[in-house]
């Protein structure tokens, strides 16, 4: 894990000065857009409990679950479940890949009372 982590930020730190990492080319990229073209959207719901913590789950894609003890990188965790259910390697996993420009998130959460 620490490894994929390491090459994920390589990966972004070579992108950010212009090298072209081609994962809009990857058969495993494309399969996966081609599936999330298919389905629309990948849908979650978010619950969060009083201890911060909180668990994702998608309600249109079998499979995907994550969660965390934060927060603080919700997007980005969420990302990469979606990635790692598509089993896309780290060096390609560009945000890009799973949000347009100007898309807007929608977190939905419930409150109990």
């Amino acid at each position: 894990m620490i490894l994929n982590k390491f090459i994920y930020n390589l990966a972004n730190f070579a992108r950010k000065y212009g090298y072209n990492l081609n994962e809009e080319n990857d058969e495993r990229v494309i399969s996966m857009k081609r599936e999330i073209n298919r389905i629309g959207r990948i849908e979650f719901k978010i619950e969060q409990f009083p201890d911060g913590s909180w668990t994702a789950e998608s309600t249109n894609l079998d499979g995907i679950i994550t969660g965390g003890d934060n927060t603080k990188n919700i997007a980005s965790t969420i990302k990469d479940a979606i990635f790692t259910y598509f089993e896309i390697p780290p060096h390609l996993c560009s945000d890009s890949l799973l949000r347009g420009d100007n898309e807007p998130v929608t977190v939905r959460q419930n409150v109990y009372a």
